[in-house]
């Protein structure tokens, strides 16, 4: 019988180790629900940004134009 009770508080022991492992997972899981729920946090906040195809073209061509002048720029410091 002793090894049986040796077993059980072994178990009991895991049980609790595992319980609180798993209360500390809980929380990672509250805490993420948090972030994207209700209008908090980068997830909630950004997921409501649509931008169109033609506002993307539009950002991309006037950021080639800003690179294109300062390539330019440092082509005149050079020469």
């Amino acid at each position: 019988m002793d090894k049986l009770d040796q077993a059980i508080a072994a178990l009991k022991a895991e049980n609790k180790r595992l319980e609180q492992e798993l209360e500390k997972v809980r929380g990672a899981i509250a805490a993420l629900q948090g972030i994207t729920n209700g209008g908090r946090g980068i997830t909630a906040r950004l997921s409501g940004r649509m931008m169109s195809a033609s506002g993307r073209r539009r950002i991309a061509a006037a950021q080639k134009a800003r690179w294109s002048k300062w390539r330019a720029a440092q082509r005149k410091k050079v020469a």
